[in-house]
């Protein structure tokens, strides 16, 4: 593309004129254009209405950027994406509200409340029901050192004499512990039947100890064998 510009005079006044052409395939295109000034009656022209600042034609242009801007389908959707970016960065911690409460205008803002008033209260009316505890087929081996009232319903002397107190009951056990084999053997199935439930508000409980014959024959074999055995 090229371009040609001439001054000339016209009617006493300086007349621009450019010249425009293309080639494309040995093929040129020219166009004249006077767009600056013309001659007017009186010996006056377009010059003389221009400032020589050209700032009137820098109007026209941001004129003319206005008219298409208006022209354009997405003028107000660039608007709006302005505005909204310029909303998000002026946005900042500042700007956070820790309040919760409700504001507005019932119905517009917010769903309108519905109060139950002038009502009399009626009790529901179930069927009697009828609940019956069944107990469970749970069972476990005999518990020959178990301790009642601190395993089963947490009674304890303190946290530095708990450990003496149950070193305690298991040494006393163990001479015994024949005689409690004899009372409830070694494969036989312990239900947890009469122990209070877990939750219960447990009394401190001293056992009784069990009257067994079987239990003073084993002990008594066992003692009777130990003393054979032993030199």
């Amino acid at each position: 593309m090229g371009c040609i510009v001439g001054l000339g005079l016209s009617g006493g006044a300086p007349a621009l004129r450019a010249a425009t052409f293309e080639t494309a395939d040995s093929a040129a295109a020219i166009s004249l254009v006077d767009d600056i000034t013309t001659p007017r009656s009186g010996g006056s022209s377009r010059a003389d209405t221009v400032p020589r600042d050209g700032k009137g034609t820098a109007d026209r242009v941001g004129a003319d950027a206005r008219r298409r801007e208006a022209k354009s389908p997405c003028a107000e959707a660039d608007a709006a994406c302005r505005q909204a970016l310029q909303v998000l960065r002026e946005d900042g911690l500042a700007s956070i509200d820790l309040d919760i409460r409700v504001r507005g205008r019932a119905g517009n803002d917010y769903p309108c409340e519905c109060r139950l008033e002038g009502e009399t209260f009626q009790p529901r009316r179930f069927a009697s029901t009828t609940m019956t505890w069944k107990a469970t087929g749970v069972c476990h081996k005999p518990l020959y050192f178990e301790d009642l009232n601190m395993e089963r319903y947490g009674h304890g002397y303190g946290c530095l004499a708990d450990p003496f107190v149950s070193a305690a009951h298991f040494f006393v056990t163990l001479p015994v512990l024949p005689y409690k084999a004899g009372v409830e053997l070694p494969w036989e199935c312990i239900y947890p039947l009469g122990y209070y439930r877990p939750g219960s508000c447990a009394p401190w409980t001293c056992p009784a100890v069990p009257i067994s014959p079987r239990g003073f024959a084993v002990e008594a074999a066992t003692i009777t064998g130990l003393v054979f055995l032993l030199p």
